[in-house]
């Protein structure tokens, strides 16, 4: 399995068994990956699926308590009358109930077992800025490096609401605050030389990209070498979006 679906509870066969395979698979897949240190988009997605089964017993609990109730007698001690509820839950509802009871921790573990890693991993990158930042933040150059590593990738980034997504660019919305999401598009890979800096390549590129003649450029440097997809990119995007740099 490669990945949940968002109504992974009600799609299908809703049967306890069946759901619990399905979950043990799906957490397993993400396990593997957390393994080799690919973090996204599992990492985001997990969360997804824990948030909304949180609300969803939320929603449960509220709408047992709104169902509607008989009194069964007077309690002797408080002197107030005992209620039950007139309308229970049919067998569906039971089934669903036992399987996000067994889903929910499941997730929460796991979740936190990726956050922390994702901790852990960012303890090791440092986000430097490459030359003079412009006023106007919201678009210009990442270059990710491993430290022990010459090559450099080198990605445009742009701040923008979804719906301004353009044809070739990777959305990576790792973050959860609310902010606009980052949109990065592969550019090159470069070998660092004497010769090479990267202030001269930020020249470079703004001497083939004269559109965007004062870019806002970025050096995200790991100590550790990380899966660049799955791993560095989208968490030197976080860096640049929780500065408030771009």
């Amino acid at each position: 399995m490669k990945k949940l679906q968002k109504d992974w509870l009600t799609q299908g066969l809703i049967d306890f068994e069946y759901k619990k395979f399905v979950v043990l698979a799906y957490l397993q897949h993400v396990e593997r990956h957390f393994s080799d240190k690919k973090l996204y988009p599992d990492l985001t997605e997990l969360r997804e699926h824990y948030e909304t089964g949180l609300r969803f017993q939320n929603r449960k609990g509220s709408l047992s308590a709104s169902f509607p109730k008989e009194a069964t007698g007077i309690d002797p001690e408080s002197l107030t009358v005992r209620y039950q509820p007139r309308q229970r839950d049919d067998e569906f509802m039971a089934e669903i109930d036992s399987i996000m009871t067994f889903a929910l921790p499941r997730f929460g573990r796991m979740l936190t077992e990726g956050q922390q890693m994702a901790d852990e991993l960012e303890a090791n990158l440092t986000l430097t800025p490459i030359g003079m930042l412009p006023l106007r933040r919201e678009e210009g150059y990442l270059f990710l490096h491993w430290t022990s590593h010459s090559q450099t990738h080198i990605y445009y980034f742009c701040l923008s609401w979804p719906t301004l997504a353009l044809p070739g660019r990777k959305l990576w919305s790792a973050s959860q605050t609310g902010q606009q999401p980052i949109h990065t598009r592969y550019i090159d890979s470069v070998r660092k030389s004497v010769g090479v800096t990267y202030e001269t390549l930020k020249l470079e590129l703004i001497r083939r990209r004269p559109h965007l003649p004062n870019p806002a450029t970025y050096m995200v440097e790991s100590r550790r070498r990380l899966p660049l997809e799955e791993t560095l990119l989208p968490m030197a995007g976080q860096l640049v979006e929780r500065q408030g740099l771009a």
